[in-house]
């Protein structure tokens, strides 16, 4: 799962763009309800600031399938950069207009992972 660093709460102190296990849980943005999503589909995440780090983490040899969130230019772009790779997109919400504090539908996500997994 390729899920961009505007879905975490701007005011969050913790950097997650590494390192996923930064985050503190506290559930002002939805990143934690999505951690817990990966680990009970046993999927793994990264946190990505663009299209360039998500694409070099798609296109890795251990990647299967993706289930990306981000805008709709990014996913575009990005799921014609990793074709044939299956990939499925999920256009995050933008409340606060783009690139900050964005959402995502927890639950649309799941589908997508479900997908994959069944």
């Amino acid at each position: 799962m390729l899920l961009p660093s505007c879905l975490q709460n701007s005011q969050c102190p913790q950097k997650l763009v590494n390192d996923t296990a930064n985050c503190r849980r506290c559930g002002r943005c939805k990143i934690r309800d999505l951690l817990e999503l990966v680990e009970r589909h046993g999927c793994q995440c990264s946190v990505v600031t663009g299209g360039r780090l998500a694409l070099e983490i798609a296109q890795g040899d251990r990647v299967d399938a993706i289930v990306a969130v981000a805008c709709e230019k990014e996913l575009q772009a990005g799921m014609w950069a990793v074709f044939p790779k299956p990939s499925l997109g999920i256009m995050n919400l933008r409340p606060h207009g783009p690139c900050k504090d964005t959402d995502v539908e927890v639950a649309t996500v799941e589908e997508a992972v479900r997908w994959f997994l069944r």
